[in-house]
């Protein structure tokens, strides 16, 4: 009898031995299944980060290296002091030798950087602006300094000057396809002088010009893109 209790006693242990092992292996089972999707979660995100730091970071040296590109160009587009003196000389059509005082400073104007180039021929002075970027001319001026007049021994009597209809003809030579329309003009004296004076407007430019009415000269000139 004791022997047969024993045998059913060690039966009934392994049972729950068996049941409590199987017991901890679902658990475990459980846990294990929680524990690796959140893992595989956290590495993906992880690398997701990465990922997006290098793709940022390509962006960026894109960028800048297209800066840079961009820069450089712009660069080797902008014109130097002596290539805007020659296409100042070459637009007045004066040759460098004959220039007797020539200066050329940088300025802005309206955020853009300029090159003022001035220079004297004899008598005859000539102002220039030019955009240092193209090389483009934004805006030019000429007259002759009374200082460096030579034989100016006063002026001719009232029936020596030219008549308003020969002024604005020496205007004209000067705007090629502009007509007497477009010449607003008026005789005026200062000083003891007699001259011309008026403007133009012809294809979006701005003409402002002072004629000598006794010798017909052009004492004053300049020309401005209008709405500059």
């Amino acid at each position: 009898m004791k022997k047969r209790n024993f045998l059913f006693s060690a039966v009934l242990a392994g049972a729950l031995l068996v049941t409590a092992c199987g017991s901890q292996s679902t658990t475990a089972g459980q846990n294990s299944g929680e524990v690796t999707p959140q893992y595989e979660t956290e590495t993906q995100a992880e690398t997701e980060a990465v990922k997006t730091t290098q793709e940022t970071a390509a962006e960026t040296v894109s960028e800048t290296k297209a800066q840079t590109g961009e820069t450089a160009s712009q660069a080797a587009s902008a014109v130097t002091e002596e290539e805007a003196k020659k296409i100042a000389l070459d637009d007045a059509g004066v040759s460098e030798s004959n220039v007797t005082r020539i200066r050329t400073k940088r300025e802005y104007d309206d955020g853009r950087e300029l090159y003022s180039v001035e220079f004297y021929v004899d008598a005859e002075e000539y102002d220039y602006d030019i955009e240092i970027s193209s090389g483009k001319i934004i805006s030019k001026d000429f007259d002759i300094d009374d200082d460096f007049k030579a034989g100016s021994g006063g002026q001719s009597s009232q029936n020596d000057i030219i008549s308003e209809d020969e002024a604005v003809a020496i205007v004209l030579e000067r705007i090629s396809g502009a007509s007497a329309d477009d010449v607003w003009i008026q005789l005026d004296r200062d000083d003891g002088k007699t001259y011309y004076e008026g403007d133009v407007y012809y294809d979006n430019k701005e003409y402002e010009f002072e004629i000598d009415a006794a010798t017909g000269q052009v004492t004053d000139w300049s020309e401005e893109a209008m709405g500059r």
